[in-house]
């Protein structure tokens, strides 16, 4: 199988191993609740976990070493996101965090839009194939309907007793870099994700956190602080899952039931499809990977969702927060080819 001929499949999943390459599933898959090691399998779920059998064997696994061919950006009719229902959102979400309720949450907009006549929305995962070496393109398809993006975002990546992580928050643009290594709101934001990882982690084996650093990632640049766990058992990768996910880079904090409530509803007066920020995992020889399922679309037919969503702390503005979302749609189009 040529990349190319990925998009033909009836069926299908992608995720770009970061040593040996493009990994494509070609279905129908079997679906099971539980990884089944020793076989490849990809987990698919959405942002709240409702899906009862997420992993997904395919009947067929293809590994390419070659890039894609990035196709000419895919033409999309698109229906701007509204500000009044963001804002209104916003303010609610300022009276939680000042009562002292949440410390953090974040919230997602999405910008609907309708595929050019002759196009396929398949065709973007050719151009997250085609992504730069440091994101991690992924995609699952069945029918008319599939989720594609290239995220910079890794939840976990675990082999046996060793775990790895990161804290992705905070951002900016890369002409305000110097400015930002200084920013104290991004970088309150950014340490509340570390604070929450090495809570949840510390308990389980010996953590060490890495000094915070900067990703450069094009047109943004984040805070980024990796952690390393040597876990005292070996634990399934549910476990790690169920632990970790939500963390307050795409969750909130405190992550409660009410907590999560909230966000559910926010995200929903927002159009935020349910597949944002959720958990998008490949397993295989022994070792399992899983990805934060942001910077991408969901599609149904031939029309799109692309979301974006931002880290609201008291100290947040709702015009800064505006700007930054459509600074991250703008570069998930860039990366996915969207014109």
């Amino acid at each position: 199988m040529k990349a190319e001929e990925i998009i033909q499949c009836p069926a299908g999943a992608m995720f770009r191993h970061p040593e040996k390459g493009l990994v494509i599933g070609v279905g129908p898959f079997e679906e099971c609740a539980d990884w089944p090691e020793g076989r490849t399998a990809f987990y698919v779920n959405d942002f709240f976990l409702s899906a009862a059998k997420p992993w997904k064997i395919p009947s067929e696994v293809v590994v390419l070493s070659e890039s894609c061919l990035r196709k000419e950006p895919l033409p999309v009719q698109w229906e701007a996101p509204s500000p009044a229902a963001f804002v209104q959102v916003f303010e609610e979400i300022a009276r939680e965090l000042k009562s002292g309720r949440l410390v953090k949450t974040v919230p997602a907009v999405a910008e609907k839009g309708v595929i050019g006549e002759g196009h396929s929305p398949k065709e973007i995962v050719l151009a997250a194939a085609s992504a730069p070496d440091y994101l991690y393109p992924y995609a699952f398809w069945e029918g008319d309907r599939g989720i594609c993006g290239a995220t910079p975002e890794i939840l976990f990546r675990q082999r046996g007793r060793r775990l790895e992580t990161m804290a992705l928050a905070g951002t900016a643009r890369p002409e305000d870099i110097e400015v930002f290594r200084d920013d104290a709101k991004e970088i309150h934001e950014h340490e509340i994700v570390v604070r929450a990882l090495l809570s949840r982690l510390s308990p389980h084996g010996n953590l060490v956190r890495a000094p915070r650093g900067i990703m450069e990632l094009g047109s943004l640049v984040h805070f980024l602080t990796p952690l390393a766990l040597d876990a005292d058992e070996d634990l399934s990768p549910g476990f790690w899952l169920n632990l970790l996910h939500p963390t307050p880079a795409l969750g909130c904090q405190p992550c409660t039931p009410e907590t999560l409530g909230l966000l559910k509803q926010w995200r929903e007066r927002l159009r935020c499809p349910a597949s944002f920020g959720a958990p998008f995992g490949l397993g295989m020889d022994g070792e399992v990977i899983m990805l934060v399922a942001i910077r991408g679309v969901e599609w149904r037919g031939n029309r799109l969702s692309l979301t974006a969503g931002g880290g609201i702390v008291e100290a947040s503005s709702v015009t800064h927060e505006w700007r930054e979302f459509g600074l991250k749609r703008a570069a998930i189009r860039r990366v996915l080819g969207l014109a």
